[in-house]
């Protein structure tokens, strides 16, 4: 069994509601489910390995980060820029609602630069690559194994249902969560979707931003 870790941020309900009805709708029509295997949130840092015997002090170090996110801006507003496709490793095979990531200073960018800064200082954990730097999104589909002129079809579909459902604009953060993946078909390559045949995750921790 493979086991990795992730910090992720949860949108307030009311954008969630709409987000994962749009997320439910275009994984059906496109029969792609990868998305579909987990819950609907904004990875902070995402599929980082971590050993057992510090997860009391990662659990610790996520509360640190939620206490400074929340003292910093409370329940911040995020800027979301609507539905886009990939232009870096997950070009062709995802669709997700964009954020804004222009403003280094923005409550988000600053969250997860500590974040990465509390995996580098925990001894057993291991701080995940991101060759394309931090990209603040929340998938509707991923790792899709769809023709190019079907993947275009579906970012249309996607940016329709979207204004659809009435996806709002801003997002503000509503709870910062340390959660435990697991997957047998992830081997030790949780970049490449293999987790979607079998992923399990469950909450470890939980905290207000």
């Amino acid at each position: 069994m493979s086991t990795r870790f992730g910090i992720e941020l949860v949108m307030e309900p009311a954008f969630t509601a709409r987000a994962y009805r749009v997320r439910n709708i275009i994984c059906g029509q496109y029969a792609s489910w990868a998305a579909e295997m987990q819950m609907l949130r904004l990875s902070v840092v995402g599929y980082f390995p971590c050993s057992d015997s510090v997860l009391d002090l990662l659990a610790h170090g996520t509360a640190r980060l939620a206490d400074d996110s929340r003292k910093r801006s409370p329940h911040f507003s995020n800027n979301c820029r609507g539905v886009a496709t990939g232009n870096g490793s997950g070009a062709g095979s995802e669709v997700y609602l964009d954020f804004d990531a222009s403003n280094p200073n923005h409550p988000l960018m600053a969250l997860h630069r500590d974040a990465i800064n509390l995996l580098g200082e925990l001894p057993g954990a291991e701080r995940p690559p991101e060759p394309d730097g931090f990209h603040p999104k929340i998938h509707l589909m991923e790792h899709a194994s769809l023709p190019p002129t079907v993947m275009a079809d579906a970012l249309e579909f996607a940016k329709g249902v979207a204004i659809d459902v009435g996806v709002p604009t801003v997002a503000r953060a509503w709870r910062l969560e340390l959660l435990r993946y697991h997957s047998e078909a992830a081997g030790d390559d949780w970049g490449q979707g293999g987790w979607a045949a079998d992923l399990r995750w469950e909450h470890v921790s939980s905290y207000v931003v």
